[in-house]
């Protein structure tokens, strides 16, 4: 296998010398496609610079660039940056996001950060049913999207060892706006994009921006499942030493969440077929109804607690943030980043238990005492031919995830010295109520029917649809989270520029955590009440899930040391190489609670191996930049240490991973009119060491050997057409190793014409031939199974056209 892995690294290394032989008759760098060969970037440098006298890999998305891939969400985006696995089948949120093989163990992005302007949107990115992807949307007041893998992003950001992406927003100083109009085309989607920047007064510059949508998105729920806005404002000073701004956002945004759903898995473990189920379309179809839109439950204070579940994830922010730097004089500067979110929202979407044919379903101990089975409201007996599903009805209420961050920087440079230092300081609260229930309903993607059971005796056990208050199979789950998170890191770091071709940096970061707070409903606790009003206990009625009340205190400290050493030559102004070795880590957050550790004894070794995950990375690439292209080369190396808890399978993990690979990014103008964009990141991946033996040596659930994008693009007189093709080789669902998830590959071609200056008008797709491309599944084999896996694909075909003016 190592010999395999070798050879396939030599291949690049020549495919890299031929390029660099080629590059000695080529001409100095131009602009192309709109942007720069070689831009200037910001993120993870204290210095910003030319991306190839840099000696880390980063890759920048400009506007344009995201509207051709045609994203339905923002993190598809991320689809098509190399390096990075972006699983973007749970819509605008609940995301899993990862770079080069560094595992996705349960939910969310763990070791990766989403910033806005340079700061994190949320200090943890895998915060169950709070990911930084639901605070997170893209709109047309974004300026360009930076995405750093690896390297010095272990010294500039917290909890964020693997990456960062950063979406920098529009500050006015560009003259003039655009208004955009979206229309779906054969799914409900209306989506208006606005953004205008203007000078105001002398160096004063302001800018307004944001979206509103409504519709169904790209699955049929059955009711308008997306609805909502955000609307931004910045405002800048530019003086003669510096600027200041001050900026907003407010985000408002109703979207559907899409759990795993029941698909049809034939053959063995090693060659499945992957398919839709009779009247399930794993393409199109939700698990939302309009049969189900309200839930009632009790709330976690022991009142009733009434939801729309239409609301799906419902995510709120109120954000206000500044910026300031000033020149000092005689080489010094000093920065000043500050910002205060205020977020809240909910997260409600059915997560199926159990599914199986009608047959088994009723009477393979689901149900105490069964008699027979109908469709809710009604007399008429379910067909037992058919497939229905027990599922957790997700209902989490986020009520304080508020944050503030302030990174604060001071520097000074020599003629070949910069240093500069800083102390970031931020504070994360955690506070959500887990109030599920339990409901049974047929496996459908037209309004599909809830059922009712009776007992024996002809009583009903269930109440339209629902079986229990709670989540009785798992452990009831009413659980409240009240934990805070504080954060203080200083850092620095030190450039140096040895010779005209020769830059060297060193930083560190030390990262001093205190938790605090409390957790309740460790403990499985009933009560007996009324619920739907009718004045009698009712079956389901009589055993009510409901929190234990008692608080278990959380008081505790952590401490993450990382550093990065990296250094760039420039072989000559086209060809550069580079080298970084760094070491970080991320927190644990809510994910450890309810583990069962003593989260008030910092010398308990139990705790002490889970509060932090570790990565250590190693990366060496070569840059080439030309009139007409660039290539960057980056072979790396992570190994990562981490302990989970995952609520869906009642798991508790600690691995130890490693991956390497080699990561490619081009780009290559082929003529006048057409050019080619494309991506590869080739991973081998490995578990070192796991709680479980049986998985040591297997290949990390959800890994692909290889992911890919490539964008061909033909532009001529204001037209312009090309395509993005992204896809992946195929992966193992769990650790086990047995059951593989197909590879595939997605089309998502696109048309534009400028009609006249400031008017164009475009249309796009998303997975064009309506390929089944499988991102998770709950069982990692169909043996011994009933032929259905719980799993999430990528939606199926979309359409969208659009008219953009420019003013």
């Amino acid at each position: 296998m190592e010999s395999k892995i070798f050879t396939r690294l030599l291949v690049f290394g020549a495919m890299n010398t031929a390029a660099f032989m080629f590059s000695q008759n080529v001409q100095n760098d131009t602009i192309t496609r709109g942007k720069a060969i070689d831009e200037v970037v910001v993120t993870g440098n204290s210095n910003p610079k030319a991306s190839i006298k840099t000696s880390t890999s980063i890759s920048t998305l400009k506007l344009k660039d995201i509207e051709n891939a045609a994203p339905r969400t923002t993190a598809e985006i991320f689809r098509t940056i190399p390096g990075i696995r972006s699983e973007s089948s749970g819509g605008e949120g609940n995301s899993n996001i990862t770079v080069r093989g560094v595992p996705v163990s349960a939910g969310g992005s763990r070791y990766l950060l989403i910033q806005e302007d340079g700061l994190p949107v949320m200090q943890f990115g895998d915060i169950a049913f709070g990911t930084q992807d639901q605070f997170t949307r893209f709109d047309s007041f974004v300026s360009r999207v930076e995405a750093l893998r690896g390297g010095s992003a272990s010294v500039f950001a917290s909890n964020s060892p693997a990456g960062i992406i950063n979406f920098i927003t529009k500050t006015g100083e560009k003259e003039g706006g655009s208004i955009t109009q979206q229309l779906g085309l054969n799914y409900k989607n209306y989506r208006t994009d606005f953004d205008y920047g203007t000078r105001i007064a002398e160096g004063t510059y302001a800018a307004v921006g944001g979206f509103y949508r409504i519709g169904d998105g790209p699955r049929k729920a059955g009711f308008n499942s997306n609805n909502g806005g955000q609307f931004r404002l910045s405002l800048l000073k530019k003086f003669d030493r510096g600027s200041f701004r001050v900026y907003a956002k407010v985000l408002d945004d109703r979207t559907a969440a899409y759990m795993p759903m029941p698909v049809s898995v034939t053959g063995t473990d090693s060659d499945p077929k992957w398919s839709s189920l009779p009247n399930y379309n794993i393409l199109t179809g939700a698990l939302q109804t309009i049969s189900l839109q309200h839930d009632r439950t009790l709330g976690n204070d022991g009142n009733i607690f009434n939801s729309d579940i239409s609301d799906g994830m419902h995510s709120v922010s109120k954000t206000i943030g500044a910026e300031f730097n000033y020149d000092l004089g005689e080489g010094w500067k000093f920065e000043e980043k500050i910002r205060y979110a205020a977020n809240s929202g909910q997260f409600i979407a059915p997560f199926p238990a159990s599914v199986s044919k009608g047959s088994d379903f009723f009477t393979a101990g689901n149900f105490t005492n069964f008699g027979s089975a109908v469709y809710a409201g009604t007399n008429t007996p379910v067909d037992m031919n058919a497939y229905y599903m027990k599922f957790a009805l997700f209902n989490v209420k986020l009520n304080n995830f508020n944050n503030f961050v302030n990174d604060f920087n001071i520097s000074k440079k020599w003629s070949q010295v910069k240093m500069n230092a800083g102390l970031y300081k931020s504070a994360q609260d955690i506070n959500m109520s887990w109030m599920w229930n339990n409901y049974i309903q047929e496996v459908s993607d037209n309004n599909a029917r809830l059922v009712d059971v009776k007992n024996t005796s002809g009583t009903l056990i269930t109440d339209n649809g629902l079986l229990n208050y709670g989540m009785k199979d798992w452990g009831n789950l009413k659980r409240d989270y009240n934990t805070k998170y504080d954060i203080t890191a200083p850092y620095a770091q030190v450039e140096i520029n040895a010779t005209d071709k020769l830059t060297i940096d060193a930083g560190a970061r030390y990262d001093i955590g205190k938790v605090s707070g409390y957790f309740s409903g460790a403990t499985v606790t009933y009560t007996s009440r009324d619920m739907n009003g009718n004045g009698v206990i009712d079956i389901p009625e009589q055993m009510v899930g409901s929190n234990d009340n008692i608080n278990v205190p959380v008081n505790y400290r952590y401490g993450i040391f990382g550093y990065s050493v990296g250094a760039n030559y420039a072989l000559n102004s086209k060809n550069a190489v580079f080298a970084r070795v760094s070491q970080g880590g991320s927190a644990s957050a809510d994910r450890i609670l309810f583990s069962g550790y003593n989260y008030t004894n910092n010398n308990d070794p139990a705790l002490d191996a889970v509060k932090v995950n570790k990565v250590n990375q190693v990366e060496a690439g070569y840059k080439l930049r030309g009139a007409g292209y660039f290539l960057n080369t980056t072979l790396f190396y992570a190994g990562t240490k981490e302990a989970n808890y995952e609520a869906t399978t009642q798991r508790k993990t600690e691995n130890k991973y490693q991956s390497l690979g080699v990561e490619l990014d081009g780009y290559y103008r082929i003529s006048r009119s057409f050019d080619v964009k494309a991506g590869l990141t080739y991973t081998h991946a490995e578990i070192k060491n796991a709680l479980d033996p049986t998985i040591i040596g297997n290949m990390p659930r959800r890994t692909p050997e290889l992911m890919f994008s490539v964008n061909p693009n033909f532009s001529r007189d204001g037209f312009s057409i090309g395509f993005y093709l992204i896809g992946a080789t195929k992966a193992y669902t769990q650790d086990s190793n047995k059951l593989m998830m197909p590879g595939y590959a997605i089309v998502n071609p696109y048309v534009s014409y400028q009609i006249m200056k400031n008017l164009s008008v475009s249309v796009n797709a998303n997975n064009i031939f309506n390929t089944i491309a499988v991102t998770e599944a709950e069982e990692g084999s169909i043996t011994g199974g009933n032929g259905i896996v719980r799993a999430r694909t990528l939606p199926g075909s979309t359409y969208s056209a659009s008219m953009k003016f420019d003013f």
